[in-house]
C-alpha cells in the first residue's frame, strides 16, 4: 500500500471534493436545491469581508460540494459536475424550469447511459447521467457499431463541441 492510500480524509469529504464559484451563489444554492435536492449544511455558511458567501456546503446522497461567490473582477468559472438521477427526462424539466438551458437533450447511449447536459443559470455546466442497464464488455463493440448508437454518440459529441466552442 502506498502512503497516498492512507491519507485521513475527515468525515462527509471524500478524497476528492468540488468548489463551484458563482457570482450568485445563493442563486445558485436554490437551483440545486430545487432541481437536484441538494440541502445546504447547516452551521456551513460563512460570509467574507465583503459580506459575500465566502464558504457553504451542500449534500446530496453523502456528497459535498462546496461553494462560494466569485468576486467582481474574477473571469468566469464555471464548473463541470457530473450527476447521476433516476430520470434523466424529468431532471432536464425541472432544470428548464428553474431557468437552465439544454445543451444536450437526453439521449441513449450504447453502453447503457442515457446522457442530457444542461447549463444552468450560474454558467455551470450539468453533465447528468441516467444509468438504464448494465452492459457486458464483450457486447460493448457490437453496440458502438450500431448506426443508432453512432447517431447517438455523434450528436451528444457534437452538442458538447458546439457548447464549448470559443464565441468571443
Amino acid at each position: 500500500m502506498q502512503d497516498q492510500d492512507r491519507v485521513p480524509v475527515p468525515p462527509r469529504y471524500a478524497r476528492v471534493n468540488a468548489w463551484v464559484i458563482s457570482p450568485d451563489t445563493e442563486a445558485e444554492l436554490r437551483f440545486l436545491t430545487t432541481v437536484f435536492g441538494f440541502v445546504e449544511t447547516p452551521g456551513s455558511r460563512m460570509s467574507d469581508l465583503d459580506g459575500d458567501i465566502g464558504h457553504v456546503e451542500v449534500e446530496l446522497d453523502g456528497n459535498v460540494i462546496m461553494l462560494f461567490d466569485a468576486k467582481p473582477d474574477w473571469s468566469p468559472t464555471p464548473s463541470h459536475l457530473r450527476l447521476y438521477v433516476g430520470d434523466a427526462e424529468a431532471t432536464v424539466e425541472r432544470a428548464v424550469v428553474a431557468g437552465a438551458r439544454v445543451v444536450t437533450r437526453p439521449t441513449l447511449l450504447a453502453f447503457g447511459e442515457r446522457v442530457a447536459r444542461v447549463r444552468d443559470p450560474q454558467g455551470h455546466l450539468w453533465w447528468l447521467h441516467e444509468h438504464v442497464e448494465d452492459v457486458a464488455p464483450d457486447e460493448l463493440a457490437s453496440r458502438f457499431a450500431d448506426p443508432a448508437a453512432i447517431e447517438a454518440m455523434t450528436y451528444v459529441q457534437r452538442s458538447l463541441r458546439e457548447e464549448m466552442a470559443d464565441r468571443s
